[in-house]
């Protein structure tokens, strides 16, 4: 490879390449002040190398600017310089845009210079622009002028090709507002269940209080802040709705509510997202989620299960559940199948013998060569001090009948004597 400055062979460990040329290192400086320079901080014009302070000083860039391209002669029009020109010519002044001058908007060039406000004449950038009829305003001067309700009441016609209308630089083209059936822009768009609405058209039906969409909620098509959701009783509402098979299908369709089917383990009415309680991968109800004896809310780490009956720790303890789940899971005649696919989480077989429950090995608590839960290792005694909570194996003692084991806090086990027995 040549040199382009000195026409000598450039050696690659010597080389240094710009505009796709070859240059010696050391030849590599500006045409005026003869400062060494890199491609980085290098300009050119008319084959010449510049610094940028000198490319700066000698008015470089607005030459570039003034040259005319014209077409060689095996081609119809002019073709691309490496200056980046090329009959890129400004949507303003139609000059030539060259790529460290060139501001884009809307699919559009424009000189960073000449980017301003019709209105105000202010420079701006990209962000804060918006236009309308291929005029560009400045966010202030586009709101006074009114260019958002123009942009509303302009009316899409379908071109000569199309039987729809196109949609606009704007982004209407057809949709439509849920509530004044207008066309919504994307500056202006706000999506709530798969519908759009203007911001300004998003309120609650009730107290016409504008909403945001994490702040809301709906019943038959109506939108409603959440006090007046509650205060108007849909959330019961909702429950009684009777959902009908579509004819198409032979169950009823999911509404958006998320009902659908999914009955509570309870009272076997529809649960909703927003309401339900799972336990024992089965659905409740927040409010059918209580003790079957003594009626009281509890929650699903302060409950027990037995034959499907849900029951307070107090009460699952008062009935003997905890033993009676032992003497069923002993005599049940049906073998047991463990899946050895879980067996690498150390479940796959390791049941808790107070809830039955797999056990892995994070919660895992061994006593008396039988498996629990650590949250379920608890005094069995109902008046205990420390209130159904988990004990340590250090505080622990036992009484045994048979295969049944019962585990009291040493506190408990010495006021009730078992330590005498």
């Amino acid at each position: 490879m040549k040199c382009t400055i000195c026409d000598k062979t450039a050696y690659p460990a010597e080389t240094v390449s710009y505009e796709k040329q070859p240059y010696h290192v050391e030849c590599f400086k500006c045409s005026e002040c003869a400062k060494k320079i890199t491609p980085a901080s290098a300009a050119k014009f008319e084959d010449n190398i510049f610094c940028t302070q000198c490319f700066s000083k000698g008015g470089y860039s607005q030459k570039q600017r003034n040259v005319k391209w014209e077409a060689k002669e095996s081609s119809s029009n002019a073709l691309a310089s490496k200056f980046g020109g090329g009959g890129t010519p400004c949507t303003i002044c139609a000059k030539t845009v060259y790529p460290a001058e060139t501001l884009s908007f809307d699919k559009r060039v424009y000189h960073i210079a000449c980017f301003t406000c019709t209105t105000c004449s202010k420079k701006m950038t990209s962000s804060d622009a918006a236009a309308f009829e291929e005029q560009v305003y400045c966010r202030k001067c586009f709101q006074e002028g009114g260019f958002t309700q123009k942009q509303r009441n302009v009316k899409w016609e379908a071109k000569g090709s199309s039987g729809s209308a196109v949609a606009s630089k704007f982004g209407g083209g057809g949709v439509s507002c849920e509530i004044c059936s207008k066309t919504v822009y994307p500056a202006e768009m706000l999506s709530y269940e798969k519908k759009a609405y203007h911001q300004e058209c998003f309120k609650c039906t009730t107290c016409t209080k504008k909403i945001t969409a994490s702040d809301a909620a709906a019943y038959d098509n109506d939108i409603y802040c959440r006090k007046c959701f509650a205060a108007g009783g849909f959330t019961q509402k909702q429950r009684n709705v009777k959902w009908v098979a579509k004819e198409g299908t032979g169950s009823a369709t999911a509404s958006k509510f998320g009902g659908g089917g999914t009955k509570c383990h309870v009272c076997d009415k529809t649960v909703y997202a927003a309401e339900t309680v799972s336990y024992e991968k089965k659905p409740f109800h927040a409010s059918c989620f209580k003790c079957c004896e003594c009626d009281k809310k509890v929650t699903p780490s302060g409950c027990g299960m037995f034959e499907d009956k849900l029951y307070c720790t107090q009460c699952f303890a008062k009935g003997g559940y905890a033993k009676k789940q032992v003497a069923t899971h002993k005599t049940s005649s049906e073998p047991k199948q463990y899946d050895n696919r879980f067996a690498k989480f150390g479940g796959g077989g390791n049941k808790c013998v107070v809830c039955t429950k797999t056990v892995y090995p994070a919660e895992q608590l061994s006593f008396e060569k039988n498996i629990f839960h650590i949250a379920c290792f608890k005094c069995s005694h109902e008046g205990c001090s420390k209130g159904g909570k988990p004990i340590t194996v250090n505080d622990a003692q036992y009484t045994k009948d048979g295969d049944v084991l019962t585990v009291y806090c040493n506190k408990c086990f010495g006021e009730l004597g078992l330590n005498r027995a």
